[in-house]
């Protein structure tokens, strides 16, 4: 918990490998793809709309560079981020997108906190865990193989005995992603626990991420805490998309306007694509902020999101946040860490999406349009005396 008594809450960032060639990605979508070939080919849907992202200096790195990961410890730190989460990919003992992580593990030099997330779902060509067999690149079937169970903890324990490991009561945290995919879900984790006791911890502090559907009890029943992966919790409910630029609001007010207004308004609500969603930022925020019914059961980790914009993944079907800013996310951050003012030191972890999502526009790392703003939030908010 090294560096976690002089901050107001441990801010963990999500932290994507996206950024580095595997051979499987070069031959599903062409030779040397990564996430930066979505981003940077981005266009804009609609008048003002901010594609592609563009990273500050231009800066599209390559995460075999250890240069690059000791550059963003560096940013984190400045900024009092407390640690990465970073995206595991594990399907029945085939690993994918590791060396990011194999770097740090290897290289105690990079010292920073840092937990895994296992995003256990299935890949496919439409990049949000659609199992149509046509569509399907890398399946996920969780059987329930104790070899195969085997080898992952192999790996997992190598993770959790570091001393850099994020930690509760001395149990190293791990996060899924999707466990109610999970065949032989309590067996599983119980396997591990077990072999995390074996290895000389004390155990493990697992944590279910709530994200695009509800968790019944009978499977939070297993964790030791869950956290809300954000916004797509607050886009939960309601299911629709914000009124704000929706066909029907539009439609409304359009009524009550003058004919030298609405033609103009008209005109660029046609422009609007169809399949587009939009959410409002603030909204997004009052619900995110709202109290977790299933608090009274385990520790809720709250989630945190600074924009949203996956254009740059699912073009015309992109789900939009409006009226993201470094000041706004500033205000909200603020209130999120305020709201942890009882709970110790230790359990004050807020899970931020993300450190470097930058075809899904949520991104901590600095860009043309805000600089350093978002980095800046959370140094106001987290660090002693300041926000």
């Amino acid at each position: 918990m090294s560096g976690a008594s002089n901050l107001r809450a441990r801010a963990v960032a999500f932290y994507l490998p996206q950024y580095h060639r595997i051979p499987e990605n070069d031959r599903w979508w062409g030779d040397g793809f990564t996430d930066w070939v979505n981003v940077r080919k981005a266009s804009p849907l609609f008048p003002g709309h901010y594609q592609p992202r563009v990273p500050l200096g231009q800066r599209y790195y390559d995460l075999t560079d250890k240069d690059t990961i000791r550059w963003q410890i560096g940013l984190a730190q400045s900024y009092g981020v407390y640690g990465f989460c970073h995206y595991h990919y594990w399907f029945d003992g085939v690993q994918l997108l590791q060396n990011p992580t194999d770097a740090f593990l290897s290289d105690r030099s990079l010292d920073f906190p840092f937990c895994l997330a296992w995003a256990n779902a299935t890949w496919s060509r439409r990049w949000d865990g659609d199992e149509n067999a046509d569509s399907i690149l890398m399946q996920q079937t969780h059987r329930p193989d104790r070899q195969i169970w085997r080898r992952h903890l192999d790996y997992l324990i190598r993770a959790w005995t570091d001393p850099r490991a994020i930690t509760i009561e001395g149990k190293p945290v791990f996060l899924v992603y999707s466990p109610q995919i999970i065949v032989e879900l309590h067996n599983l984790l119980e396997y591990w626990r077990e072999g995390a006791q074996e290895a000389g911890l004390p155990g493990l502090h697992l944590v279910a991420m709530r994200q695009h559907k509800l968790l019944d009890d009978r499977i939070l029943s297993d964790f030791d805490a869950v956290t809300h992966f954000q916004p797509a919790m607050a886009m939960l409910m309601p299911k629709r998309s914000d009124g704000l630029l929706s066909t029907v609001s539009v439609e409304r007010h359009l009524r009550a306007l003058p004919p030298w207004l609405k033609n103009p308004l008209k005109k660029v609500q046609r422009m609007l694509p169809e399949a587009t969603r939009f959410y409002d930022y603030d909204e997004l925020w009052k619900r995110a902020l709202a109290p977790d019914p299933g608090a009274s059961v385990r520790p809720a980790y709250p989630g945190a999101f600074l924009d949203w914009d996956n254009t740059a993944r699912y073009g015309k079907r992109a789900r939009i946040v409006r009226g993201a800013d470094p000041k706004k996310f500033s205000r909200w951050f603020r209130e999120l860490v305020g709201s942890l003012s009882e709970s110790t030191p230790e359990q004050r972890l807020i899970f931020v999406n993300a450190w470097n999502e930058w075809a899904e526009g949520s991104y901590l790392e600095p860009d043309e349009r805000n600089g350093y703003g978002y980095l800046e939030a959370i140094r106001d908010s987290v660090i002693n005396g300041r926000g």
